[in-house]
């Protein structure tokens, strides 16, 4: 568990980070950056909350973080094939394909230990 605590800790200060740093005095700050920002409080609260009521939590944050990273991939990779390409498109689709296989190795490593818990 102390790994996932970890991942989940250092994931959520990267995405807010990064989303602080990218929109910070825009107007659209809080529309643009709203979804990474609630994904990071949910990272933040599955490892809060992981001592009390297990990996459960993970699964749930885990999951929407794979779920947004999915969709940000494919917006992205949308773009690189079918135009306007963006400027960064191949680094930024490395980035998010490297994101999505932290995510999946987190929901995997909590079903895991939700498993364990519930003595299967």
């Amino acid at each position: 568990m102390g790994a996932l605590n970890a991942l989940a800790y250092l994931v959520a200060f990267v995405i807010s980070a990064g989303e602080i740093a990218r929109f910070w005095g825009d107007p659209r700050f809080v529309p643009m950056a709203l979804d990474e920002l609630l994904i990071a409080v949910a990272l933040v609260w599955a490892a809060r909350r992981s001592a009390y009521d297990g990996a459960g939590w993970h699964l749930v944050a885990w999951g929407a973080f794979c779920g947004l990273v999915l969709v940000l991939l494919v917006e992205t990779a949308d773009h690189q094939i079918h135009g306007p390409a963006k400027a960064a498109g191949p680094i930024y689709l490395a980035a998010l394909s490297a994101m999505l296989i932290v995510g999946l190795w987190a929901v995997i490593r909590a079903l895991q230990l939700v498993r364990h818990a519930a003595g299967r």
